[in-house]
């Protein structure tokens, strides 16, 4: 129980990392956590980037041509155009930063597209959910039912990435904690 102990106040006791160890440090983190995009990949991001204006483009256009019919389901599809639009431009916004850059920040563009995504898909389902009172009643069970499933779909799909980047965040401190190690097995080795 000594030894286990003598080492964890060494540990403790150990001066912060130097400049060059946290520099090595960082450039290991960035690698892990970076993605530099090769040609190909950023033509792709331009594409998508692209297609996603050009659909929020479309959306944005049958909104105004809509506007003025008085059906009862109406407002649902301009709720649902609405969001539509509204992910569409916040989903091109990191492509086309990535295809600008040459680099994607794995964790920014991953919680970003995550939270876009989630968002969408739970609107979506809460919409379909709202929308079931005004549809005929052959159907409106089945929206309601389709409606949980997208929210269920986005609640489940947000616990898995809140999981994953749960995962990123302990690497990322195991990597600090390693090079912890390293330098105190170092400073302390007998010279």
């Amino acid at each position: 129980m000594t030894a286990p102990r003598r080492f964890a106040d060494r540990l403790v006791a150990a001066a912060p990392p130097s400049a060059d160890a946290r520099g090595r440090y960082e450039k290991e983190v960035r690698a892990m956590l970076d993605l530099t995009l090769t040609p190909r990949q950023r033509g792709a991001y331009l594409l998508g980037g692209v297609c996603l204006l050009a659909l929020g483009a479309f959306f944005t256009a049958a909104l105004a041509a809509a506007g003025g019919d008085r059906n009862e389901v109406i407002p649902y599809f301009l709720a649902y155009g609405g969001l539509t639009t509204a992910a569409c431009l916040l989903a091109a916004v990191p492509m086309l930063r990535g295809f600008w850059s040459g680099t994607v920040r794995r964790a920014g563009v991953e919680g970003w597209a995550a939270g876009v995504g989630v968002a969408y898909v739970g609107l979506v389902g809460w919409g379909l959910m709202a929308m079931a009172r005004v549809v005929p009643d052959p159907l409106r069970d089945d929206t309601r039912i389709f409606g949980l499933i997208l929210v269920i779909y986005a609640a489940v799909a947000w616990v898995r990435h809140r999981v994953a980047q749960a995962e990123l965040r302990t690497a990322e401190k195991l990597l600090e904690i390693e090079l912890r190690l390293a330098e105190t097995a170092e400073a302390t080795k007998p010279r």
